[in-house]
């Protein structure tokens, strides 16, 4: 941490007193925090609470040069009580300002930086704000789902290195699948080829965990007959190959190539080249005839 400057504090101090801004043009705003506006931009939309921002922001100490203390430029999401909020409402799109406030005031951790000590800081801080951009949340949505959409086989192989450095589960592959079975899968006959199948299943995502097919509650579970096309995809067939034919279960980290392929599912669910992961059991099949898959 940088060693205060106590000669700016002092003159800070005695101009407070005086009933002046420590911050030359500045405007008190609350107790403790001090406001300019440096330049009005050309934009007239200002932030709402489920907007996100496209912010530059340069933290310094009083009279210091702007950003030698913490320097960015990021996308901050606004609402749900956020202290910055309160600031950035106060622009709108193209405008700067500075905001003079005490260390402790200073909420550090939703600006992405460590807080110092506030018992040991409590010094100013100068922080120099330029609002870049405001997108709104349906904005947001829709470009992130064309990110989604515009996957490409590197991002299947970084989703997969990222998952896997972080999952302790003693994963093993074969058929081109990774799999990890319960203990108890471990023995009896497998299921075989034309033979007729019930699986219970729980399909998510690798990167963020959202299930996208439920097919694991009571009376649940998709029958078919192993084998037959079109059914399932080619990972739940390995799955049902890889397990005991009168029940066992286990988790599928499934590839693209065995899930959904280059292109997605065709109901848009899935983005193209996205791996899944399988939450799989096999049950005793219940009468009547088989049911499609809903994710295909």
């Amino acid at each position: 941490m940088k060693p205060l400057n106590y000669g700016a504090a002092v003159l800070a101090l005695f101009l407070i007193a005086c009933g002046r801004s420590p911050l030359a043009g500045g405007t008190r705003i609350a107790d403790g925090v001090y406001w300019r506006l440096n330049t009005l931009g050309e934009g007239e939309r200002a932030p709402s609470d489920s907007d996100s921002v496209f912010v530059r922001v340069r933290m310094a100490r009083l009279n210091a040069p702007a950003g030698s203390l913490f320097s960015t430029e990021r996308w901050y999401p606004m609402g749900s009580g956020r202290a910055m909020d309160s600031y950035f409402n106060r622009l709108h799109q193209g405008d700067s300002a500075t905001a003079l406030l005490r260390s402790s005031l200073v909420p550090w951790a939703e600006l992405g930086m460590q807080p110092p000590d506030p018992h040991r800081d409590t010094g100013w801080v100068q922080m120099e704000l330029s609002l870049r951009l405001v997108r709104s949340l349906a904005e947001s949505r829709e470009l992130a789902h064309a990110a989604l959409m515009a996957r490409t086989q590197a991002d299947e192989q970084r989703i997969l290195e990222e998952f896997f450095t972080r999952d302790d589960r003693p994963w093993v592959r074969s058929m081109g699948v990774w799999y990890a079975l319960d203990p108890a899968a471990g023995h009896g006959p497998r299921v075989q080829s034309a033979e007729l199948v019930t699986l219970a299943y729980k399909a998510s995502f690798l990167d963020n965990g959202r299930v996208f097919d439920d097919q694991s509650g009571r009376n649940a579970g998709l029958t078919f007959r192993l084998g037959d096309p079109g059914q399932v995809i080619k990972g739940l067939e390995v799955a049902a190959h890889l397990l005991p034919a009168h029940g066992g279960g286990g988790w599928f980290v499934i590839p693209a190539e065995l899930a959904f392929g280059p292109d997605g599912s065709s109901s848009g669910i899935v983005p193209p080249w996205t791996p899944v992961l399988y939450r799989v059991d096999v049950v005793a099949a219940p009468a009547g005839e088989a049911r499609v898959s809903q994710d295909r």
